[in-house]
């Protein structure tokens, strides 16, 4: 894997918060993710444990990605990264034959979780709508890398995605999910590197 330059040095003492980009070539994708990361951290700002550092990574995608359940091969590359959270972005979609359908997001509760760019590009009429959904996922997909379930209000950015318009009502964290992200954000960058056991989760 590829580190973008930060201007900083690995490792470091900070947490970390690292953004892996499995042969995403769009940057400007790649700075409204992270700029909508940074936000949420700066709006948690005085009531975490630590601020994270920010690190962006480029990553090859996996040798012989299968035709489903493909975030089995994409999770062990993130657990090679070094970082308390580590969150994956790949245009690959993550077909799920359980449900059956294309999934936005696998999280691993374990401080790793992976978004997955198809539907968002398939789906989005125009270009300002597939950032903006994305934009609200990443948060979504974060909030699943620390163990958060589907939030039951449909205005808040961890309730349950079936369809990709269901994004576009989403307008806050709501107060309850702001409050347990806060309490599990706070364990995880207290970690050496937020790596555990994979478990699997979708949105």
């Amino acid at each position: 894997m590829q580190q973008y330059d930060s201007g900083g040095e690995r490792p470091s003492k900070h947490p970390t918060v690292a953004l892996v980009f499995f042969e995403e070539q769009d940057y400007e994708l790649r700075d409204t993710l992270l700029a909508s990361v940074e936000e949420f951290f700066d709006w948690l700002k005085g009531e975490l444990s630590a601020q994270p550092r920010f690190s962006l990574w480029n990553a090859r995608n996996p040798e012989n990605i299968p035709t489903q359940n493909q975030d089995r091969v994409f999770f062990p590359l993130l657990e090679e990264v070094n970082g308390n959270i580590v969150l994956g972005i790949t245009g690959t979609g993550f077909y799920d034959p359980s449900l059956p359908r294309f999934v936005f997001s696998y999280g691993s509760w374990s401080g790793r979780a992976l978004l997955s760019t198809y539907r968002f590009r398939t789906e989005s009429h125009n270009r300002s709508i597939y950032l903006d959904r994305v934009r609200k996922q990443i948060i979504k997909t974060l909030a699943m890398a620390c163990g958060l379930s589907a939030c039951s209000r449909p205005d808040c950015v961890i309730s349950y995605h079936r369809w990709i318009e269901d994004l576009d009502r989403n307008q806050c964290v709501c107060d309850r999910c702001r409050s347990s992200l806060i309490q599990s954000l706070s364990g995880f960058l207290k970690q050496d590197d937020g790596g555990d056991d994979y478990y699997r989760a979708y949105a």
